[in-house]
């Protein structure tokens, strides 16, 4: 009838919080309900007016949910679900799939869940990708290096957690030990868990991500993000600038590059937020995600193309339509994460300056004066970040500078 909402049913496996306060914002009436491991929920509760419901399973490398996801849909009536972190990828599509409704496609689902099975299709398909090998043990990755500098990672962890960069054959036996003895914490479950583990060639040139919607197997909306990360042994990303100011050649080339991906991998719909090298001999494959992108990258999309890229991530799980997908963006967004030096936090100046400039869209500092701060290893040791909205690159870069120069976090 004539002025009636319907609500639509999200079953959300994993808290996501920017993906949740995102549905806010859109134009379709969305619920959410929530699936997550109690342990997670107990240590980072959250609260939302869509947020409906919040219930406990077990979905990181485990089905223990399923049963509870079932009896759930038989009370609520699901219309989409989708995961809200890397570790509920597998689950939340199988179960989708399990109550009738639309999913990325079981090939594209595992390739992106685990980097050894990705690189495996990229050789197949001819996508570029580093040279790589499958490892399980400190002999398989001194057997691999040949002088060069690689990387040591898991396969299907998240986050840049235990991700090494190895320069000598002195540096391989306590990059893999720290590789494999890499810890969550509060992030994951307390279970044991199986680790897989790869090396590959460290590819030097600038980095991106490509986040693209994809409904009835074909790309319909394509954002290039242009990635910062700190240098050396770890390769933590501190910083994230909507759309990438690339030129358009390369910006022809990795849209190229992504959509065979996605083509090879018999994708059906979904969002796809895949990280590329662009090196010298052209993009390179670095790992794709079949998710929402994390570190706010779908708030500096809404804010550059005006365009809610989570709503349209469900609405293409749904096969419904997405109306007028931007090709160009009318604002330039950035985030920026704080790196202070590592010692003992005296105090922070030049806070003021967030409040006075009127590009400044947020800022948060998880730190406290007399907090130790340590090298930042992964994404979730980063200690806050502040988020700009400009008309030009040339705006946006004199804002960056301007913070850089007045906040300043003196340590000991």
């Amino acid at each position: 009838m004539e002025g009636i909402s319907m609500k639509v049913n999200v079953l959300l496996i994993g808290l996501n919080k920017t993906f949740i306060s995102s549905l806010e914002r859109a134009d379709t009436d969305y619920q959410v309900f929530l699936l997550e491991e109690e342990k997670l929920f107990k240590n980072n509760p959250y609260h939302n007016k869509i947020l409906k419901e919040v219930r406990y399973g077990d979905y990181q490398q485990s089905e223990g949910f399923m049963e509870q996801a079932i009896r759930w849909h038989k009370e609520v009536g699901f219309d989409v679900v989708v995961p809200g972190s890397d570790y509920a990828v597998r689950g939340a599509y199988k179960f989708a799939e399990k109550i009738g409704l639309l999913t990325p496609g079981e090939r594209a689902v595992k390739a992106c869940t685990n980097k050894y099975e990705l690189r495996k299709e990229c050789k197949n398909l001819g996508i570029p990708h580093p040279n790589f090998s499958k490892v399980k043990n400190i002999h398989d990755v001194k057997a691999f290096f040949k002088g060069s500098k690689i990387v040591v990672k898991p396969a299907n962890r998240r986050a840049s957690v235990g991700v090494i960069g190895i320069e000598t054959i002195e540096d391989i036996e306590s990059a893999w030990k720290e590789c494999i003895e890499a810890d969550e914490n509060v992030f994951i479950a307390d279970r044991d868990f199986n680790w897989e583990y790869i090396v590959e060639d460290y590819i030097d040139g600038y980095e991106v991500s490509i986040e693209t919607i994809v409904a009835e197997g074909k790309p319909i909306f394509h954002n290039i993000t242009y990635k910062e990360t700190t240098k050396g042994k770890y390769f933590v990303e501190i910083g994230h600038t909507v759309p990438a100011p690339i030129s358009q050649e390369d910006s022809n080339m990795l849209i190229a590059a992504k959509e065979q991906l996605l083509s090879g991998l018999e994708v059906k719909a979904g969002l796809f937020h895949s990280e590329w090298k662009m090196s010298s001999e052209g993009p390179k494959l670095i790992e794709c995600a079949a998710r929402t992108p994390g570190d706010y990258i779908p708030v500096l999309i809404e804010q550059a193309y005006g365009f809610n890229i989570n709503d349209a991530f469900l609405k293409v799980l749904q096969q419904k339509m997405v109306s007028h997908p931007p090709t160009r963006n009318q604002y330039i967004t950035a985030i920026r994460y704080f790196n202070p030096k590592p010692g003992r936090l005296i105090k922070i100046e030049g806070l003021e300056i967030f409040d006075i400039l009127p590009q400044i869209t947020n800022y948060e500092i998880n730190l406290k004066v007399g907090q130790n701060i340590h090298q930042m290893t992964n994404s979730w040791s980063r200690l806050g970040y502040y988020s700009i909205k400009c008309k030009t690159l040339n705006e946006l870069n004199q804002i960056i500078n301007q913070v850089e120069e007045h906040v300043k976090f003196i340590v000991e």
